[in-house]
């Protein structure tokens, strides 16, 4: 294996904001500004000879490429480090905050090399981890079973080679190859302390059996176990370096490097993933984007007189989706989408909708779908939920005129770590109950009023 050398120091560092529109002018060659513009991290135009304006296009993250860094930074109110370690617990393995060792300031290359490196050398020091993989091969003797289908396609009329499959005992699983990659990978970037980049090393040489995983190549699924357990804060952030951080390898150091992901998405996967953790279970769930339409729907009574929601019965569709979806043919009905529904015994209690756009212009768009929402639902209280810009944010009810719905504003402040991330989420979700335990008060109570 090549020796990857430190590199050239980046020798201009450049931060935007990710809604910044102005955009710099920088110095880079045509590959440079290829490079660059192939990340998608920012728009690259054309401002002269080897003069480039460089505009933010949605994403966030961190590029090097020819000695200039490249950052561009959360508007919410975040760093980029924690942004890695923080919103990415939307992923199905949440990783452990505790285990990595970076601050707001930190450079974000050297704290994911000085983590990954410490949490690997952590799991390898009790050995390396071996497990069965299926082996498909012609060999000329016996080993496993010989697939007779196989062997009458491929050697018609001959007897060797055998056409054979075998389960090897072997290091070059899963496990092993995601750990190795990201070593791999993070051991070519430039400004690394040496002795972090030894140790990754280390790592790489003592995984040298395992199979590195090629850019863009699919990413091996693994499953936590108990065989693993020692191993999977490591594989938590291998897996994680893997699939969001490139590097391009050139005459022993990094070409460019990019860790480049889109805040929205992984905001918006965040209070999903949590909201449905609180609230799925105990006669409740939380319903997915289901459609509902706002005219001409069949009005079913109730107890309190109002219209319920079409679609039929509260029993859930083959999709999953409950009785809120819309049917198969839509029609010219006028149909909204309504974001996380939460429904307790089959009847709509409230609704959620996770935005990022953080100005208030930008969140009044998603009043006007919020209020159609509650009303195709026949609720009377919903919940917008975005980053909060300030510590002191406070949920703020709305309250509709001339309607009887609220639609509550209300703040998860991702700057003070995962744990009060997730406490703000678990509040919002101890709201929605004590919403459904009156509405169902209510409902027994007109039921009973009504057999009188």
């Amino acid at each position: 294996m090549t020796s990857p050398s430190a590199g050239s120091a980046a020798s201009e560092t450049i931060e935007f904001d990710e809604f910044d529109r102005r955009g710099r002018l920088v110095t880079l060659s045509w590959e440079g500004a290829q490079h660059l513009s192939q990340t998608g991290l920012v728009e690259v135009l054309p401002a002269g000879r080897d003069t480039w304006r460089l505009i933010p296009c949605g994403s966030v993250g961190s590029v090097r490429v020819e000695g200039l860094a490249v950052r561009v930074l959360p508007a919410a109110n975040l760093g980029l480090t924690q942004l890695f370690f923080l919103l990415d617990h939307a992923a199905e393995s949440a990783f452990l905050p505790s285990a990595v060792q970076a601050r707001d300031d930190d450079e974000l290359w050297v704290s994911v090399a000085e983590s990954m490196a410490a949490l690997a050398h952590q799991a390898l020091s009790s050995g390396l981890l071996r497990g069965y993989r299926r082996v498909d091969e012609a060999l000329t003797t016996v080993r496993g079973r010989i697939r007779l289908g196989d062997q009458i396609r491929r050697h018609p009329g001959m007897t060797i080679p055998l056409e054979v499959t075998y389960s090897e005992f072997t290091p070059d699983i899963a496990e092993n190859r995601i750990l190795r990659t990201a070593a791999h990978r993070l051991q070519f970037l430039p400004d690394l302390p040496d002795a972090t980049r030894r140790r990754l090393a280390m790592v790489d040489a003592r995984l040298a059996d395992a199979t590195l995983i090629g850019q863009g190549a699919p990413v091996p699924a693994w499953t936590r176990t108990r065989l693993n357990a020692r191993f999977q804060n490591a594989l938590a952030l291998a897996d994680r370096i893997v699939r969001r951080i490139s590097v391009e390898v050139e005459d022993g150091h990094a070409a460019s490097a990019a860790f480049v992901t889109e805040m929205p998405e992984l905001f918006e996967r965040f209070v999903e993933a949590e909201l449905t953790a609180a609230l799925d279970g105990c006669g409740g769930r939380v319903l997915h984007n289901p459609v509902v339409h706002l005219d001409s729907g069949i009005e079913e009574s109730t107890p309190e007189g109002r219209s319920g929601v079409e679609g039929g019965s509260g029993e859930a569709s083959a999709d999953g989706r409950g009785r809120h979806s819309a049917p198969e043919s839509e029609g010219d009905h006028i149909s909204v989408r309504t974001g996380l529904v939460y429904e307790v015994e089959g009847r709509p209690v409230t609704t959620f909708v996770p935005t990022y756009p953080t100005d208030r212009r930008a969140r009044a768009a998603e009043h006007y779908r919020l209020l159609a929402a509650c009303t195709a639902l026949g609720v009377d209280r919903a919940f917008l939920v975005y980053p909060a810009q300030r510590r002191d944010d406070a949920p703020q009810p709305r309250r509709i005129v001339h309607t009887d719905i609220s639609i509550v504003e209300y703040p998860v402040d991702l700057s003070m770590g995962p744990a009060e991330a997730r406490r703000t989420i678990v509040e919002l979700s101890q709201q929605a109950r004590e919403l459904a335990a009156r509405g169902t008060a209510r409902h027994r109570t007109g039921g009973r009023r009504h057999a009188r």
